[in-house]
């Protein structure tokens, strides 16, 4: 369902804590207007200051507001391509996302870096050795290669026998590049060289001796554009890097084994440079554990917590799960003999500390039982490859899962490809099983870091709501016009022979805004929400919360929001929300018919025009949406709807026929539209008068309830 294609950023549910949704959906003013935010810089605000922050994209004019999410922090707009950030000292240190709001729409996301060192803005003429910009230590610099080839070059001042952790990031913080860097002593030797396994290098060393140690970043491809920017950051001190296992029961203590730099009450090792030692955490009671994400368990990762330890910097995730816990027994489990035993339900919290590293667990299952399983590495941000593989007790192959394919036709965002793999398996008779679980990338790479997860469980119906961009507004946020509808797009994802109708409920909607409940009927996957907004609201950026729940209502399941990037492709985050623009110029709302309909019958809608202050200069043409379907659960389409409404006539009667395949049932129905409106009077004395602007619309949302007809036709006899 954390950053290269769609199948990655679907698939990857990195919770931010902090993060707040932004979908796209279908416009309702004036075309291609929403603003687009492509890019930022600097890429971080230290906290206890104020940053200048520097805007690119399309659309940004007129910016009304801007909004991080971070605690405390305001934020000034200065012009359409400048705000000024003010962070309190007070701010925990983070990602955070930033938006911006104009009076034609709401921005995507952008990732906004709060750091607890001062960081600087690169100058760009240190691509030298001898014009090495000087980092504070701790201390951090945003800087860009501004041109294919390009090397930065930075000093800062170390001590004998101080232990400091260089990292470099682009991409999760909005940039393209893939930065590498090298370290050289005092002397000028090279001393260091980041790993280029990992997107984003880090290194983490003692140093030597004293003096000015020399920092050589460089793009790996040797490659620039608008967007090839970085933060590189030199720290020292005490650092939490990892936990493991970072998968830990939701609601009682247990144990973990954590790894740092200079961790509180761990003896000093000259040989050992990263540190470990073991602690307890329970997520009921401990401060240290700081709660992240609103959802109800709706998917394996969509519950965890953040693991801080006091006087140490740096955070890792630790996931919860009420499914019973099996923790990896490395390297006792290395082969088929000595494989580990679990029995089923369970969640399995691997580790591939060595390269080659294979981990084998055993379980027993009755015949004809069917299993779900799943497997998390590249979905936990890890360069990772699984694979899955089931044996029986004599060595034979039963399943191999391995990559996620991309779903051929009509893909939706969760139907995206993944390196994680998932499947389904049915017991061929009763007996002891095998798992293999190993990581194809494995060969060279291994770590205390390189962790993964496998969630085994019963195969039970179930089903995940995601809401998504609309195609039409795919990159911008959602955006809310006073006086019109908006929708949010939706996909049902049915598992495991789930084929119940859901109902989609907005809870606690703010003051201003309605949504009347829709039922997605059960041949129907791909739905719209229809907001409402009142027109006295005035420019603001609102929270929403979606529910769905299935038709016996035993299961109730968050709405997941996606938010979609540069490149086209979906990443999910935690909360969904939207932003209040100029005044709807053009609203049409639609009423369900007052007849009861069958199948062939006509259907009759009345439809209600509004143009308030704007004066429309063009017919109103007229699409309409359902997703009706035969027996066999195959399109059917409307027969002669009416295409279009005079620009003047403010009620009309909209007439259609359904088809005499239609299979009895529910259906949701809404209509899209496009005109023109008169724009503003001219300025421009050579144009006579003002040019008509092409506006797009939306209706609300009706459910059609058809039944069987009444008088069938008797088939003719041969």
């Amino acid at each position: 369902m954390l950053e290269t294609n769609l199948r990655q950023l679907v698939s990857r549910i990195l919770l931010s804590g902090t993060a707040l949704l932004w979908l796209a959906c279908v416009p309702l003013t004036v075309s291609a207007a929403s603003p687009d935010l492509v890019s930022i810089f600097p890429l971080s605000c230290p906290v206890g200051t104020t940053t200048d922050v520097k805007l690119k994209g399309k659309q940004l004019k007129d910016i009304r507001l801007a909004q991080l999410t971070a605690p405390g922090v305001s934020i000034k707009v200065i012009n359409d391509q400048s705000l000024q950030i003010t962070v309190p000292a007070e701010t925990p240190p983070g990602d955070y996302d930033l938006r911006v709001l104009t009076g034609q729409g709401l921005s995507q996301p952008h990732v906004v870096q709060i750091t607890a060192w001062p960081t600087t803005t690169a100058d760009e003429q240190a691509d030298t050795p001898d014009s090495a910009e000087t980092l504070k230590l701790p201390g951090g610099v945003d800087a860009r290669f501004d041109h294919t080839g390009d090397i930065d070059w930075y000093t800062f001042p170390g001590t004998a026998e101080q232990t400091v952790t260089i990292r470099c990031r682009s991409r999760s913080l909005g940039g393209s590049a893939e930065p590498l860097f090298t370290l050289s002593a005092p002397g000028g030797e090279e001393i260091a060289f980041a790993s280029a396994a990992e997107l984003e290098p880090a290194l983490h060393l003692k140093l030597s001796e004293t003096g000015t140690y020399r920092i050589k970043v460089f793009e790996r491809a040797y490659r620039s554009d608008a967007n090839s920017v970085y933060h590189l950051s030199v720290n020292t001190g005490p650092r939490l890097l990892a936990a493991f296992p970072a998968l830990i029961p939701a609601n009682k203590p247990s144990q973990l084994r954590i790894q740092g730099l200079d961790l509180p009450g761990v003896a000093e090792d000259s040989t050992q440079l990263l540190q470990q030692k073991t602690i307890t955490v329970d997520p009921g009671t401990d401060t240290e554990l700081s709660q992240s994400g609103q959802y109800a368990a709706t998917s394996p990762l969509s519950q965890g917590r953040w693991l801080q330890l006091p006087h140490t910097a740096g955070s890792v995730r630790l996931m919860t799960t009420d499914t019973p816990i099996v923790v990896d027994q490395d390297p006792e489990n290395h082969s088929q003999r000595t494989a580990q035993e679990i029995k089923i339900p369970c969640d399995i919290a691997g580790q591939f500390p060595q390269p080659r590293d294979l981990d084998w667990y055993r379980f027993t299952a009755d015949k004809g039982q069917q299993l779900n399983l799943a497997a998390f590495g590249e979905r936990l941000g890890q360069r990772m490859d699984l694979e899955l593989s089931l044996f029986d007790d004599k060595g034979k192959l039963l399943l191999n899962l391995s990559d996620q394919k991309q779903a051929k036709g009509d893909a939706t965002p969760v139907s995206a490809a993944s390196l994680d793999p998932e499947g389904t398996w049915k017991a061929p008779q009763s007996g002891t099983f095998y798992l293999l679980v190993r990581d194809l990338y494995g060969v060279s790479l291994g770590g205390f870091e390189r962790q993964y997860r496998v969630r085994i469980t019963n195969r039970v119906p179930d089903f995940r709501v995601f809401a998504y961009p609309g195609e039409l507004e795919r990159k911008h946020g959602i955006t809310l016009h006073p006086g019109g509808h908006t929708h949010v797009a939706l996909y049902v994802d049915r598992q495991h022979g789930f084929d119940k109708p859901v109902r989609i409920h907005a809870v606690d909607l703010p003051q201003g805004l309605t949504a009347d409940d829709i039922i997605i009927p059960k041949h129907q996957s791909a739905a719209v929400l229809s907001i409402q907004t009142d027109r006295s609201l005035t420019p603001d950026i609102l929270d929403l919360n979606l529910q769905a729940t299935s038709e016996d209502q035993q299961l109730i399941r968050e709405v997941q929001p996606l938010t979609v990037t540069d490149a086209s492709t979906f990443a999910q985050v935690n909360t969904l929300a939207a932003g209040i623009a100029d005044p709807a110029p053009v609203v049409l709302t639609i009423a369900p018919p007052q007849q009861p309909l069958t199948v062939g019958g006509k259907l009759e809608l009345a439809a209600k025009l509004e143009s308030h202050d704007s004066s429309i200069s063009s017919p109103i043409e007229l699409k309409w949406h359902t997703a009706m379907v035969d027996a066999k659960n195959k399109s059917v389409p409307l027969f002669k709807p009416t295409k279009s409404i005079p620009p003047t006539q403010t009620k009309s009667k909209l007439t259609a026929t359904l088809s005499d395949k239609l299979q009895p049932g529910e259906y949701l129905l809404w209509l899209s539209a496009t005109t023109k409106v008169d724009s503003s009077p001219a300025t421009d004395q050579k144009q006579k008068k003002a040019k008509p602007v092409p506006v797009s619309i939306v209706t609300n949302v009706i459910t059609l309830k058809v039944e069987p007809e009444q008088n069938p036709k008797k088939p003719k006899q041969k």
